[in-house]
């Protein structure tokens, strides 16, 4: 029986969970102590984002590669970079002090959070993950659906319902409607129906219904009685994507098995038959997005492309080579003159809509740009990135102008309030993370049996 992997196992974001297959190391990964292979599995990804890419077989600053197990702890000019069961003997671990002479990253300080994460992973032993490591394609095929460990509860997908007061979240393969319109959240209901973890999540702009994707299948809830009125199963893959048309009459879904080619499909809202469906990219696709006329639908995906179409027809009106890695996120600027993209390149780009060329290139996130919004009251946009942090950018800066408190885990997931005052993102520890504008974590919303 094969556990089909989810969105995100890496948050080499969206991407590399599927091409991975954290199902495997479910099944055979060494346990790392008490934590085991999810352990691991962040300390893979904080050396991937902030070690790597100075150390590795064609940069090796102080003749150090950490790529690979062997070659770190053979070590460069230092020493080995970790001692097995030993951190306070492992150089790892000493040099990410703050007081650390000399210190790494050169340019930045991790958090103590992450600094404690690599402790704890050297202290149990350093289990090595290559593949959370690496990027590169892989495919699975995953065709039966075991269980998924009952402690395993990322959060890929979430959404705000259009009055803002209630915000639906995949916590693993339940949905968790969280009431977020007063000052204390509350839990309303608890949605089951899916064996796989829940990659995306939409509601219909009147707010009726809720829509949820996983593995081949989108199940349309009632949000009044939270009672399922029909499922979607003609699908080939993981849905990946969901949204619903501007006068929430079709759901527009993206879909694609392992190898071939993402589809986009609409069906219609009040009998969930196909009205029209086409290729839209070579691989998966990521994300898409409803320009604000809401006649143009934006996709992006696995083939490092942004594609735009016809919404009624399925024409595909043009498209942007738009970066060197798979593209993730995508958010229109609300008066629909701009679209910003972000990648598993690092990148942020901000692109003019009606001539398709480069505005802004915005570099500075340690990790991929899993998600962005763009609140309709806000000329300013929300990034959320690998290292569990919101960033403020802006179509005239470079870098990012704002970096706010970062979150306990990877963020996979984003959304925000239309007046830009609240934001919520969801991350690989089960929890739903709550900022105020000024960038603070107000509340965690987290899974409850």
């Amino acid at each position: 029986m094969i556990l089909s992997p989810p969105k995100s196992a890496l948050r080499l974001a969206k991407p590399f969970a599927l091409l991975f297959g954290l199902c495997l190391a479910w099944q055979s990964a060494p346990a790392t102590g008490p934590e085991g292979a999810p352990l691991a599995k962040r300390s893979m990804h904080l050396l991937r984002d902030h070690c790597v890419s100075c150390h590795n077989p064609k940069k090796t600053k102080g003749d150090l590669d950490l790529t690979q197990r062997q070659t770190a702890l053979s070590g460069g000019g230092e020493g080995p970079a970790f001692v097995e069961g030993n951190p306070g003997d492992s150089r790892l671990i000493q040099f990410l002090k703050p007081e650390s002479d000399p210190h790494m990253p050169p340019k930045k300080q991790l958090s103590e959070e992450h600094i404690a994460t690599l402790t704890r992973w050297v202290a149990n032993g350093a289990s090595w993950l290559p593949d959370e490591l690496a990027v590169k394609n892989k495919t699975i095929a995953a065709t039966e659906l075991g269980s998924l460990p009952e402690e395993y509860r990322p959060v890929f997908a979430l959404a705000l319902s259009p009055d803002d007061t209630h915000l639906a979240a995949g916590h693993g393969n339940q949905v968790l409607v969280h009431s977020v319109g007063q000052k204390k959240p509350s839990h309303l209901a608890k949605l089951n129906g899916h064996r796989d973890v829940i990659q995306s999540i939409a509601w219909s702009p009147d707010g009726k219904h809720l829509a949820t994707g996983g593995f081949r299948k989108v199940i349309l809830w009632n949000t009044n009685g939270w009672k399922p009125t029909g499922q979607v199963t003609a699908l080939p893959g993981r849905v990946t994507a969901l949204a619903f048309s501007a006068d929430g009459q079709a759901l527009i879904t993206a879909s694609n098995a392992p190898g071939q080619a993402g589809e986009i499909s609409l069906w219609e809202t009040s009998t969930l038959a196909k009205r029209v469906g086409w290729p839209a990219h070579s691989g998966t696709v990521f994300a898409l997005t409803l320009a604000p006329s809401g006649t143009t639908l934006a996709t992006a995906g696995e083939d490092q492309l942004i594609r735009f179409w016809n919404l009624t027809n399925g024409k595909r009106l043009k498209q942007i080579e738009a970066h060197s890695a798979p593209v993730l996120s995508l958010a229109y600027k609300p008066d629909g003159t701009a679209i910003a993209s972000g990648g598993a390149d690092k990148e942020l780009k901000i692109w003019d809509t009606k001539t398709s060329e480069q505005k802004m290139l915005v570099t500075g996130h340690p990790g991929n740009v899993a998600a962005i919004v763009w609140p309709q009251k806000n000329a300013k946009l929300i990034t959320a990135s690998d290292d569990g942090s919101l960033r403020l950018c802006t179509e005239a800066s470079k870098r990012p102008s704002k970096t706010w408190n970062a979150a306990a885990d990877l963020l996979h997931s984003l959304d925000a309030t239309k007046d830009g005052t609240r934001f919520f993102g969801g991350t690989e520890n089960g929890n739903v993370y709550a900022w105020d504008k000024k960038g603070k974590i107000t509340q965690t919303l987290g899974w409850q049996k």
